[in-house]
């Protein structure tokens, strides 16, 4: 009966833990980043920003199309009128009706229409290539925050493995006090460093928690404390030379689509002042009507003989040559040329930026390689300094004032190699961007 008991206490624990395993989500940094692109506002402003210049550019070609309508009226005349049949006068109250067809098409502006075109593509191609820089600066956001999750993930870890590797010592030092073998002072020692390195787990596990409603929040998540997000390749086999940072900018600048967006802003002032110059030059445009009407006061014919018999159409071809426009072409052309200088401005700034940007990310990735490298030669050092401490305080050869320090410098020591492993993973990643121009996960 017993046995069976606890057959039943096994499975049980078993379906728990397989349902608590099927319950966890497991998200990977190429999945935030299909995330985020879904559910991120600031992108899908971006988006719907360049849907408006598209938008706008279909509006601006349609300008290029005839006019064509259809129109239908109907009057009541009363009093002393003109007939429209004999075009003499009548007293008499009577109703007409009209119906008619028109059509309006430009046939020179002078291109006008056609440079508004020019500077709607520009403008259309500028949104969509700011659609992707925004992109990139949320996806660099969140290779940051996600990165930091992993990062806090891995302290937390550590500091609990100190908690662990303390009460152990607490239990063993107990069993010596208790023995008789170490005096009690030596065991408020070691639970003074129990509770230091409790207090350590807490603000470690804090931080993982920030880090990770940061994440969420810019995938525009609720925060799951049940999903976990999968690390990203290992930096410990990918330690290399700092690429140049002048040589990454000279390729970044001719395609990144911060650099692309002001350029073709840029390009598209050209087409709106050749636009505005184009008021002042003639303009020629086709009209053509047909219509026909029906007057109570005709009372011989039916109402579509009559529509039969006044049936009437035209055709006109209009020029219009500007003279003298109050003198606004100019000032427009000159305001139009001052946007144009701020314009090519921000090309400079959006490329100082990219530069400014590519050189810290070169310097930071040549200093965490380094801080890397010294961190790992250190964690070495001290992990075999701690064993030790430990051997020879359990031999009673060394005093716990020996062996907390050694703790404490190996608990920094792991600390450093696990905040600049991933310092060197983000700045690589970042590094990488640069030099592709795209990314890879």
């Amino acid at each position: 009966m017993m046995k069976a008991s606890k057959i039943k206490i096994l499975l049980c624990c078993a379906l728990l833990q397989a349902l608590s395993g099927y319950a966890q989500k497991t998200l990977t940094l190429k999945e935030c980043v299909e995330l985020l692109t879904k559910n991120n506002l600031t992108y899908r402003e971006s988006q719907l920003q360049a849907q408006s210049a598209g938008a706008q550019l279909q509006q601006t070609k349609s300008l290029q199309l005839p006019q064509l309508g259809f129109n239908a009226g109907q009057n009541l005349n009363f009093g002393r009128s003109i007939d429209r049949f004999t075009n003499s006068y009548i007293d008499q109250v009577y109703n007409t009706n009209g119906i008619g067809v028109g059509m309006q098409m430009p046939i020179f502006q002078g291109f006008q229409i056609q440079h508004q075109i020019q500077q709607g593509i520009a403008l259309r191609d500028a949104a969509l290539k700011n659609q992707e820089a925004i992109l990139n600066q949320q996806i660099i956001r969140l290779l940051q925050a996600y990165v930091q999750v992993l990062a806090t993930k891995a302290l937390y870890e550590a500091a609990q493995e100190q908690v662990a590797s303390s009460q152990q010592q607490v239990e063993r030092v107990e069993k010596q006090v208790n023995a008789g073998t170490v005096a009690l002072n030596t065991l408020y020692e070691i639970k003074a460093q129990l509770a230091n390195d409790k207090f350590d787990e807490v603000t470690a596990r804090n931080n993982e928690e920030i880090a990770r409603l940061t994440l969420f929040q810019l995938m525009n998540l609720p925060p799951d404390k049940s999903t976990v997000f999968q690390p990203v390749e290992d930096a410990a086999t990918a330690l290399s030379a700092p690429p140049s940072a002048e040589a990454i900018y000279e390729d970044a600048i001719k395609t990144f689509p911060e650099v692309k967006s002001g350029e073709l802003r840029l390009s598209s002032f050209a087409s709106q002042i050749k636009a505005v110059k184009a008021a002042a030059l003639p303009s020629v445009d086709l009209s053509a009507s047909f219509g026909a009407f029906y007057a109570s006061s005709n009372s011989e014919r039916s109402y579509f003989k009559q529509l039969d018999a006044t049936r009437n159409g035209s055709l006109s071809l209009g020029l219009n040559i500007p003279i003298m426009g109050r003198w606004q072409i100019r000032p427009r052309v000159d305001v139009v040329k001052a946007q144009q200088q701020l314009a090519r401005n921000q090309v400079d700034v959006v490329k100082q930026v990219l530069r400014q940007s590519i050189e810290q990310g070169a310097q930071q990735l040549a200093a965490t390689t380094d801080r890397y490298a010294a961190a790992k030669s250190q964690v070495e050092s001290l992990t075999a300094n701690f064993a030790a401490a430990e051997s020879r305080l359990a031999a009673g050869t060394a005093n716990v004032f020996e062996y907390t320090l050694a703790k404490a410098n190996l608990a920094r020591a792991q600390a450093n190699e696990i905040r600049s492993r991933y310092e060197y993973a983000l700045q690589r990643q970042i590094i990488d961007f640069y030099q592709k121009g795209r990314w890879e996960f």
